[in-house]
């Protein structure tokens, strides 16, 4: 069985590519590992933009703490949607048909 992402378009622009990412990471979120899997480091960034422009669109950041290999404290963001995946897909498909406008 074919999952819903490789149904989907490549993303056209980064703005797609952020939500397709929220999309794949669904229940566990996404993290900047993640997004750099893909080298895109501007992750962050075009999620802000999107979510100024569809404010149905809702993210919740999650403060994460773990320990290096050091034994040193580290902290990073987790990203999840709270928005439904139907309108994900929706936003991703408007996204890279038009770009954000």
């Amino acid at each position: 069985m074919e999952s819903i992402t490789q149904r989907l378009d490549k993303p056209k622009n980064q703005y797609a590519q952020a939500v397709l990412l929220l999309i794949e990471c669904g229940n566990t979120g996404v993290t900047m590992v993640d997004a750099m899997k893909d080298f895109f480091h501007k992750f962050q960034t075009r999620l802000g933009e999107v979510e100024k422009l569809h404010p149905k669109l809702q993210v919740r950041r999650l403060n994460m703490t773990t320990k290096n290999r050091f034994g040193n404290t580290c902290t990073y963001k987790n990203y999840k949607s709270v928005a439904p995946k139907p309108y994900l897909i929706h936003l991703y498909a408007l996204l890279n048909r038009e770009g954000l406008k």
